[in-house]
Order: structure tokens, then sequence, then C-alpha cells
């Protein structure tokens, strides 16, 4: 056995041995034998075994563009000659103020600021947290309930598993979420009303304003 060998074996042993990967049953994922990607360029991956792959979930998301493409390495590699990453408690930074000014230029009418968070479930939090302080410091201290759609999934933690809809999640962490009102999701292809649109007169839609 060659080094090169030696060494993915060792990358496959050591994986199962630290990694705790997301939404993976242990017992099982140390049974298997585990893609570890080692490097990719535009849509494809490739593995330590050099066998490719169609990274076509984007590497969850986070990667829409693709990999190395040449324009945005150039930027991040010069971003990193400047400064990898400032705190907006208090200070600011070039790059925040420029990205939030040409982001409300796209927006709707109306969104004037930008809330930067690190990710998705950051951001349902966040939008929890600001919807609710909105109604407090305005005069609707009620209004502390939110709408919930069945089969939605904003991420995983509590308050974006609480205003979501997946079962899996709410029968595991039941005691941990917080309440919401469950509205049906405008799901033509398999409505729970067994009707068709547009005859079904958005059935759906009733629910949620009710």
């Amino acid at each position: 056995m060659d080094n090169m060998q030696k060494r993915n074996k060792q990358l496959e042993l050591d994986d199962r041995k630290y990694i705790w990967p997301p939404f993976t049953q242990m017992q099982e994922h140390t049974k298997q034998d585990q893609v570890i990607i080692e490097e990719a360029s535009g849509c494809i991956l490739k593995d330590i075994y050099g066998k490719e792959y169609i990274d076509g979930v984007s590497s969850l998301w986070t990667n829409v563009h693709g990999h190395r493409k040449e324009k945005l390495d150039i930027a991040v590699q010069d971003q990193l000659g400047r400064i990898a990453h400032s705190t907006m408690l208090g200070l600011s930074n070039v790059v925040a103020v420029r990205l939030a000014k040409k982001l409300v230029e796209y927006a709707p009418e109306g969104l004037a600021r930008v809330f930067y968070s690190d990710s998705g479930s950051s951001a349902i939090e966040i939008a929890i947290k600001i919807a609710f302080q909105y109604q407090q410091q305005t005069g609707n201290t009620e209004k502390t309930k939110f709408i919930s759609i069945n089969n939605a999934y904003h991420g995983d933690t509590i308050g974006s598993v609480s205003v979501g809809g997946i079962d899996l999640f709410h029968a595991v962490y039941k005691n941990l979420l917080f309440e919401t009102l469950k509205a049906e999701s405008p799901y033509c292809y398999r409505c729970v009303y067994d009707k068709s649109f547009p005859s079904c007169g958005f059935e759906c839609l009733n629910q949620m304003e009710d």
C-alpha cells in the first residue's frame, strides 16, 4: 500500500472516529463507507480517490455559483489581504456598507436597511425576534403567536424548528419548542383538501385567513 492509499484509509478511520455529522444516525454512519471530498471545480466535486460527483445541492445552498470561480476566488483573496472579519457591534466595515447599499437598491420599496446574519437558521431566529419585538414596542403586546405552515422547513435551531412544519423535528423536540398556529401550505400538487386549482377557491389560504 503506497502513501496515498495509507493516507486515504487513515482519513476514513478518522472520519468515523472524530466526526459527528448532522441528520445522521451514528450507528449507521460508522458502518458505511463515507465519501470524503478533497477538491472541486465548477459544479463537480472530487473525492479522495478521484471519483467525481455533481454538486447538485450547491454544497447545501452555500455555493450557488460553483467552486473555484476565478472572479470570486480573487475577491476572497483580496479581502483576506485586508481583513478576515470585523464585528458589527459598535463598528462597521467597508464591505458591509457597500453590500448593504447594493442590496437595498434591489430590495422592494420600504425595505431600507440590512441586518446581517451568518446562516439561514440564524436569519429565521432574527426575523422571529424582530417581529416579536416590534409588536411589543408598538403596544401590541398581546401579539405573541406565530403562524407556521405544515411541511415547511426553515432550519434546525429551536426557533426555526418551532415555526417549521417537519413532523420528525416536532416529535423529538416538542418540549423545547414554542407553540404556533398551524396552517396548510398552498401545495397544489398534493392538495390536502383534495381539490384542484382554480375551482378550489384557495381553501388553504382561507384557513390561514381564519
